[in-house]
């Protein structure tokens, strides 16, 4: 973006916030705004406003086992479906900051389907005015269900989820770029 335009990052852990001031700082950019408070209370403020909007929704960590086994120590597998409620709410609530013909991307460091595949099939199903948006070029191309995935056995890395939606209407169905 070259220091132009606006770059927001919402957390509600104001200490994740910081965090990214220091990097945008230590960086020389300026255009990085920090917001604190959940997404689902702040979103009303910027409704339809961005072209981009990136969840990188708090997850249960299943991916990142091969760098940290102790994560599996942490878990239960009742903590899935909880932390894919929570993924449906901020999803729903991060969709309402993108603009008509703008682009969300939903990421999570889980390979569970729990946490990706069903969160966003319940978030088209909801979303009638989003639609997949497969990249097309990746370093890891996208599966035919759109979905980036980054498998430890395959690619070396931690395991990581991601899927791109395009809103490809206004809420009155009038259809964008």
């Amino acid at each position: 973006m070259n220091d132009r335009g606006r770059v927001l990052a919402f957390d509600p852990q104001p200490a994740r916030l910081a965090r990214v001031g220091e990097a945008a700082a230590r960086l020389g950019v300026t255009i990085v705004e920090t917001v604190a408070g959940p997404v689902e209370a702040l979103a009303a403020r910027w409704a339809s406003g961005c072209d981009g909007v990136l969840v990188d929704a708090p997850c249960t960590n299943l991916g990142v086992l091969r760098r940290n086994p102790e994560v599996k120590w942490r878990r239960q597998p009742a903590d899935i479906p909880g932390a894919a409620d929570r993924q449906r709410g901020i999803l729903a609530a991060a969709a309402t900051l993108v603009r008509p013909g703008g682009r969300l991307v939903y990421a999570t460091c889980s390979l569970e389907p729990e946490e990706n595949d069903e969160v966003a099939r319940d978030f088209l199903a909801a979303h009638p005015a989003f639609a997949v948006d497969p990249p097309a070029t990746m370093p890891v191309a996208p599966d035919s269900a759109g979905f980036v995935r980054c498998l430890p056995h395959r690619d070396g890395t931690d395991g990581f989820t991601a899927v791109r939606f395009r809103r490809v209407r206004d809420v009155c169905g009038i259809t964008g770029p």
